[in-house]
This record gives C-alpha cells, structure tokens and sequence, in this order.
C-alpha cells in the first residue's frame, strides 16, 4: 500500500471494463475457440484412431508372427536338405566300396547297413530304365509292389505327370527352366512332352493323373488359375477381404517327366503326390560320368521325422506344421481341438513339401480383442482426463479472473472510500482550526467543542492511516510484533476507557464485564489494542437507532483460550456474508452511498493481527438484533 502522501487516487486508476459481464463472456468465447474445441477435436482424432487399435494390433503381431512362421519353414527347408545330402554321402560311400552297376542291383539291403532313416531305395540305369527294385524283389513286400505301380512309369521316364522341383543341391545354374519342354504357367497351351517317351506320355494325357483328376483338365485349371491345388488350404484368422479368404498357393507344379525334371543336375530333391498323398524323392547321381542314378523315395510318416520344431516355452501362441490338407503333422506344444484350417498367420515350406505350411495359432484368440479394448479404453480415458483437465483449467482461469475483476472492483471502491475518508476529517480539521486561528469564536464552550472536534477527526485520520499502513506491512510480511506476557483484563479495560469518551459523545452506552480477575496471554500490546479499536469502531459505524456496546472477557479454564466479544445492537451482518467482511477492501455497504465510514480494511487487519498470534476472529449475529465480534488468543503458550 502507498503511502499517505499519494492519497487521493484518481477513480480512473483502477478502472475497470466497461461491462463485466461482457468481459467474462468475452473470456469464455475465447477459451471455447482457442483452447477448448481445438482440443476436443483433437480427443475425436485420437477416439477415431482408438477404434482402429484391434485392427492396428493384429497387424503388428501378424507381422511378428509371420516372421516367425517365415523362420521355421526356412528351418524345415534347410533339414531336409540336410537329410538328402546324407543320404548322398552314404550313397557315394558305397559307391567307393563298390562300383555302382553292382550296387544297383542289391541297393536296398545295402543301403539299409548304412541308413536308418526309412523310405524306399531304387536305382535307375544310365538309359532310364528301373534296375532296383524289380518285380521279383518286390514280390511279397506291400510297401514295394506299391511303389512300382505308382512309380515305374514315372521314373523310367516312361510317363510325364505334375511335380514340384526343388533347386538343384549345390547347382544353381541347373534351375529348372519353363522353356518348350514344361508346362508354361502364362499360357494355356497344352505341354510340349519330351521326345524320350514321348509316345507314351502323349497316351497318358487321357488317364488319371496319380492325383485322381485329368492331367489335361488338370493343366487347363492351373492355366486358368482355377486348380485347387493352387489355393491354399487354410484361412488365416485375420483374413479381411474375400481375396485373403481364398489366398492363392506360391508353390506351383511343373508337367515334366523324370529326366526332364532332372535338369541334368548331380543331386537334389523332387516332390509328387501319388495318389494323393505327398511323396518326397531324394536323388543322387554319385558318378555323373557313368549316369547311375540313385533315389529314395518317403512317405509323409517319413518326412514328419525329419521336422522338429522349436522349442515354444511361450504358451500364449501353438506352433504347427500341417500337410497338404490341413492335419497337424506335428505341434508344439502338443494340443488339440485347434481349428487347423484357421491358422493365425502360416508360411507355405514351398516346393520341398508342396503345400505344406508352418502355422501358428493362439492359444486365446480374444487375446487380441482384450489388448485393443484395453489400448481403447486407455487411450478413451486419457482423452477424458485430459479434457476435464482443460475444462477444470478454464474453470480456475474464469474464476482467478473473476476474482482479480473483483478484487479491481474493490480496489476502486476502496481507493474513492480513502479519499472520501481523509477528505472529510481533514476538512473539518481545516474548517474548526482556521476559526479558531482568526479568532471567531469567543464562547468558551464552543471553542472547547471546536477542540474536541479536531482531537476527534485528527483521531480517526490516524486511524485510517495506521490502518493502511498496518495492513501494506502485513501484505509484504514485514509488520513485526513485540510479544509479551500481558493481562488481558487491564488491557481491554485501558482501550474502553479511551475509546468510551468519543463513544459517549456520540450517544453510546459502553459496557465492560470480565469473568476473570486477570488473563494472561503472550501477546503484542499495541496490535491487540489496535484490533480491539478497531472492532469498537465498526460496531459504532454499523449502529442502528440502539446505541448499545457491551464488551466481554472471558478464559476457559479448560479451553486453553481467552475471548474477547464486542456485542453491539446494529444493522448485523447479513447471513452469508459471515466470513466474507473479514476480505480486504469488501464492504457490505459502500461508503459513498450509504454514508458509513470506512475503508474496507479494519476487519481484514484485526483478523490478520489475531491470527498472527494463532488466534481469530469469529462473527455471529446476536439474539435480538446486532453482531457479536469475538477475538480469541491462545493461552497455553504461556510459561
């Protein structure tokens, strides 16, 4: 607060919008467009975004799992690989033990000294003919006759059916070519067969195919891209669009005979399916000058040996390998009741096993649903806070600002009420002591009166003035108090005295009483004294037609506090605004209007002083008309 010397401020320093009203609603205009619609734009985005997260999820684990389908059929790829070029080494061992006309015509038994792995063993001569086995050797064993019924034709080049060519082992440069001797995947022409055979082949084209369908309309569907061999057996659980549901097959088979599909390489591996069940043959040539060939020949049962998968701690997720119609050959870990043909995402192994496919499935399918329902309800609740945030922002802005407003307000009215304030006592101040300084007044009784005016008016300018200095210092924390023992009783006793000639001047009845005979408290003297003049000078300035004062000490003896109520028999405090007087600069009345002196600020400062001294200020209204000011102080503090 200023000093005295500054006073009187200009109204116009503090003025205010010309329409509070009109400024809030401005506030709230620019707080709905700036801030608010913006950011609920932006929570519409993100909800948008939200709705998409079960879609966004499984596409990142699909991503995630394909590769890890994409993995394990590299590993499959790369075992049977392994297995065929062991056999191909135990070939050429006996190949180096014995030469290979001789080896072909007992290969069976004694291959069987030196691999374990199951499958059937045959031998082919360099001009294309079956040496092993032959009729006679199969004669009796099921397994064998089977094999040459289905297999004699094909591999004596006799016959030219479906197969699926692996690359060439260690001979890249070997690749099967789609030239005039295969069956061209862009054209729909009928196969060119090779001239070795070519008769025969030709006479085939009428018959079954070992698949149970006709190899002619065979070749046209595939032409067409219609076979069902070239769709893929199962349907992915994240499958969204027709063309997902009816995913076309990557692997694709070639019409060739058998030494055409050897491509004139030293080893590899081709797949057929005889009667529709997959066959695997692994070949060798381990002599590529004499041109003896050596094969052998498994089963599924047999394949399903050479494929382990890895190990799937992971129990949120199945890993399987299926066959060409979708049976589990093996899992891990071991489960049933899958819906197989639905895997979750599934890597096709390619031509080393024909529509053979990797898959993996989850082991709680709602998983995905549970994840993107949880991302939603987050991100929903975080949009959520974050508005109520905003919202609850604007609130605490609208509402500072209106309390700044207010407090403008109150400032202006407590700048005029000052200025009305001093004006008027120094004016009478001015008026008596020019007429008593010029000599006009010769009554004794009126120069006296003129006196005791001055003393009075020069009273409550000091007042007013302590009253807004007290209350700067308080506001910059730099009022300090000189605590001490001191009895209240003597103390209240002291300030009535003083104050009780003014008042009973001005028609009141002043009335002291104490409980006590002494009431110690550790306190500052003066600062109890000024909240005690200025609670006397508000009951006389909010006085009605009863000029009635009455002031009460008391100490509860087991309270630990001492009180000090001023009762007057004024106007009283309307109901509500209890706590609101003790605000600096409110006043229920102002004083240019009602004409009830004052400044706002005796109330905010008696408070100020009480509770510096861990006491307060209280106020009630009394029975029968009036208010009751009550100052309490803390007596326990006293040694």
């Amino acid at each position: 607060m200023p000093p005295i010397a500054r006073f009187p401020f200009p109204s116009s320093y503090f003025r205010l919008p010309s329409s509070y009203l009109q400024l809030l609603k401005r506030l709230a205009l620019i707080f709905l467009v700036a801030i608010f619609l913006p950011s609920l734009v932006l929570g519409w985005l993100a909800l948008s975004t939200a709705g998409k997260q079960k879609i966004l999820i499984e596409r990142q684990a699909a991503d995630l799992h394909q590769a890890e389908t994409d993995v394990i059929a590299s590993e499959i790829r790369n075992a049977i690989e392994a297995k065929q070029r062991a056999f191909a080494e135990a070939v050429r061992a006996l190949v180096a033990r014995d030469n290979a006309a001789a080896l072909a015509e007992n290969f069976g038994p004694l291959l069987s000294d030196i691999w374990t792995e199951g499958g059937i063993p045959f031998a082919i001569t360099p001009g294309g003919t079956l040496a092993y086995p032959s009729s006679a050797q199969a004669r009796g064993t099921r397994q064998v006759e089977n094999f040459l019924s289905n297999n004699a034709a094909f591999l004596s080049n006799a016959r030219a059916e479906e197969v699926y060519q692996q690359v060439p082992l260690g001979h890249a440069e070997a690749k099967l070519k789609t030239d005039d001797r295969f069956y061209d995947r862009s054209s729909a022409a009928q196969p060119a067969l090779p001239a070795q055979g070519g008769a025969r082949a030709k006479a085939e084209l009428s018959k079954d195919s070992s698949r149970g369908e006709s190899l002619q309309s065979g070749v046209a569907r595939k032409a067409a891209g219609q076979s069902a061999q070239l769709t893929r057996n199962i349907i992915p659980q994240n499958a969204a669009t027709d063309a997902q549901l009816v995913a076309p097959s990557k692997v694709l088979p070639e019409y060739s005979d058998f030494q055409t599909a050897l491509g004139g390489a030293a080893q590899g591996i081709l797949a057929r399916f005889v009667q529709n069940e997959l066959q695997v043959i692994f070949w060798t040539k381990p002599d590529p000058g004499a041109n003896w060939l050596f094969g052998l020949a498994l089963a599924p049962g047999e394949i399903a040996k050479i494929i382990h998968l890895p190990e799937n701690p992971d129990r949120t997720t199945v890993l399987a390998v299926l066959d060409d119609r979708a049976r589990p050959v093996t899992t891990s870990p071991d489960k049933a009741g899958c819906e197989w043909k639905r895997p979750f995402v599934a890597t096709e192994i390619g031509e080393i096993l024909p529509h053979w496919e990797a898959a993996l499935y989850l082991a709680n399918p709602g998983q995905l649903t549970e994840s993107a329902r949880l991302v939603t309800l987050t991100l929903t609740l975080l949009i959520a806070f974050a508005l109520a945030t905003i919202l609850a922002g604007g609130y605490f802005v609208a509402t500072n600002t209106r309390r700044q407003l207010d407090l403008a307000r109150k400032k202006t009215d407590f700048v005029s009420n000052v200025s009305h304030e001093l004006k008027t006592p120094l004016t009478s101040i001015r008026m008596f002591a020019e007429l008593l300084a010029d000599d006009r007044v010769k009554d004794p009784e009126k120069r006296s009166r003129y006196l005791r005016v001055i003393a009075g008016e020069s009273e409550r300018l000091t007042r007013l003035v302590n009253n807004v200095l007290d209350f700067a210092r308080l506001e910059k924390k730099r009022k300090s108090y000189d605590m001490r023992r001191t009895d209240l009783v003597p103390l209240v006793e002291r300030v009535c005295d003083g104050e009780s000639a003014r008042l009973h001047e001005a028609g009141f009845q002043v009335g002291f009483s104490c409980k006590p005979d002494s009431c110690q408290v550790r306190c500052d003297a003066d600062a109890i004294a000024q909240v005690l003049v200025n609670l006397l000078a508000n009951a006389e300035k909010y006085s009605d037609g009863t000029k009635e004062i009455d002031v009460l000490v008391e100490a509860g003896p087991t309270s630990g506090a001492a009180s000090i109520s001023i009762l007057d028999r004024g106007a009283g405090i309307r109901p509500g605004l209890e706590e609101k007087i003790f605000e600096a600069f409110y006043r229920a009345d102002d004083s240019l209007a009602s004409g009830v002196q004052g400044s706002g600020l005796g109330l905010t400062l008696a408070r100020r002083i009480a509770r510096d001294h861990g006491g307060d200020i209280t106020c009630r209204s009394r029975p029968g008309g009036g208010s009751i000011f009550t100052l309490t102080l803390p007596t326990e503090t006293i040694p």
